[in-house]
């Protein structure tokens, strides 16, 4: 098969980044008790990015600053005019839904990306809750030359051992008790939104790039049939939600920052699709329908505009005395959301990302 067809059903990832971004929706407005859901969601997310950076980006010795600044550029171009527009949609949706608003300290961290480092909730949480996101995503992508080179220099056996250590070491982490009064600084904001925290996260989807181009995986890709292909996806949802249930059981303490420990299961969908992508399995076909292809272009917007969207139809529903939680109010709620980011998508995010990376204007 050709590496455009590879390319072709590598959009399988897309599609469960999308399903990813979804569950993270799920777990914010219509489910219970669902703190791990999110955060499992978000560090696919994490892991994804790791992965098609390392895929798209070869940071050799040619690679300096004046090479990174082109990329920083083009990381900002894509995003950073989605993230202006979501946090206002949260800013207006809290002052409709709660007659409140939000300092001009709190907005400054978000237009300046900082947010995430400031331990401080009002921050973190603040116009837009999902913003913290990206700011630690610009965070990854300016560290990512370095990382890259590091973990290239390494075989790829003591690249997994050294994920492996790292990955206890923060499990282990994740059972520190609390402060007696309740700070949340531990588990919500050193565990789950500190930027350099999540360069574990990131590093994975490298780690997981640099294990695919080795021989042995080169060879066992090869080696694949169709039915193969198809019995490996399903055994591997089906393990990917074996070890997401004890992976949920095993949290006690701080469940904020659950990738410690729903990582296997993570790495374990990631790769196995990826293994797939040169003969494609019947789920693999499935989640590169076009249907799905043309959603998954606005998982970005899915994310950040996810509270905006649900807070502007609170304040609509409220008067009417309409309750958000069944399971038919979901499906339309869901149904106004990808609205929302395809129209977002197609006629803002789009242009304005096309003008900013013209050649005139590099």
């Amino acid at each position: 098969m050709t590496s455009d067809n590879k390319g072709t059903f590598l959009q399988s990832l897309g599609s469960l980044q999308l399903a990813a971004v979804i569950a993270v929706v799920l777990g914010h407005f219509w489910l219970d008790d669902s703190v791990f859901m999110n955060s499992v969601g978000v560090s696919f997310c994490f892991v994804y990015s790791g992965y098609f950076t390392a895929m798209r980006h070869a940071f050799g010795r040619g690679y300096g600053l004046k090479e990174h600044t082109t990329f920083m550029r083009g990381k900002l171009a894509k995003l950073y005019p989605l993230h202006v527009l979501a946090v206002a949609l949260g800013l207006l949706a809290g002052v409709l839904a709660w007659s409140g608003g939000v300092s001009l300290k709190v907005l400054l961290a978000h237009l300046t990306l900082t947010s995430s480092w400031i331990p401080n909730p009002a921050y973190y949480f603040g116009a837009n809750p999902v913003a913290w996101f990206v700011c630690d995503l610009f965070f990854l992508y300016l560290m990512a030359p370095l990382v890259v080179r590091l973990l290239r220099c390494l075989s790829p056996v003591w690249q997994v051992m050294l994920m492996a250590v790292l990955l206890v070491l923060e499990f282990a982490g994740g059972y520190v008790p609390e402060s007696p009064s309740g700070d949340p600084l531990l588990n919500n904001f050193m565990l789950y939104q500190f930027p350099p925290i999540r360069l574990l996260d990131f590093a994975t989807g490298i780690v997981i790039y640099n294990i695919g181009c080795t021989k042995p995986w080169q060879r066992l890709q090869a080696s694949l049939t169709t039915l193969t292909s198809t019995l490996a996806e399903v055994a591997a949802v089906v393990l990917f939600l074996v070890l997401y249930r004890v992976g949920k059981d095993m949290i006690h303490a701080h469940c904020y920052r659950a990738f410690c420990a729903s990582a296997p299961a993570i790495v374990v969908l990631f790769t196995t699709f990826i293994m797939t992508s040169n003969r494609p399995g019947a789920l693999s076909r499935l989640l590169c329908l076009k249907p799905l292809a043309h959603l998954s272009r606005v998982s970005a917007e899915v994310y950040l505009l996810q509270f905006g969207v649900y807070f502007l139809t609170e304040c609509l529903c409220k008067p009417l005395g309409i309750d958000q939680k069944p399971l038919p109010y979901f499906l339309i709620q869901m149904t106004v959301l990808l609205l929302t980011a395809w129209v977002i998508h197609r006629y803002y995010v789009s242009p304005l990302n096309r003008w900013l990376r013209s050649p005139k204007r590099a």
